[in-house]
């Protein structure tokens, strides 16, 4: 897998949020949804992690390295105003090089 960047994910634990550091590939979207009342804002970013990456449903992510670690949500929306994992996919098949993570994230 080929990245060209890195990704700090903060994980949500019993004793708050901890960050880890990811090589990633990241790729900012525009998509939109079309419904009733309108278009609304859909996935505004895919990230490929490495398939050992640590992060589930719910936890938050922003591209660059961050290592501070927060007791709630509020504190870190605040701080750094990260996206929110919506979708966590994970690509264990084919070659050992192309196996990843795959997230997408709001």
């Amino acid at each position: 897998m080929r990245y060209n960047g890195t990704a700090t994910v903060w994980h949500k634990t019993s004793e708050g949020y901890t960050s880890a550091q990811y090589p990633c590939w990241w790729q900012d979207t525009e998509a939109v949804n079309i419904n009733r009342t309108g278009l609304t804002n859909a996935d505004t970013a895919i990230v490929h992690l490495p398939l050992e990456a640590v992060i589930e449903k719910n936890d938050y992510i922003k591209r660059g390295q961050f290592t501070e670690e927060y007791s709630s949500s509020s504190e870190l929306l605040k701080a750094y105003k990260p996206l929110k994992v919506t979708t966590v996919s994970r690509k264990a098949y084919g070659s050992e090089h192309m196996r990843h993570t795959e997230i997408t994230a709001k």
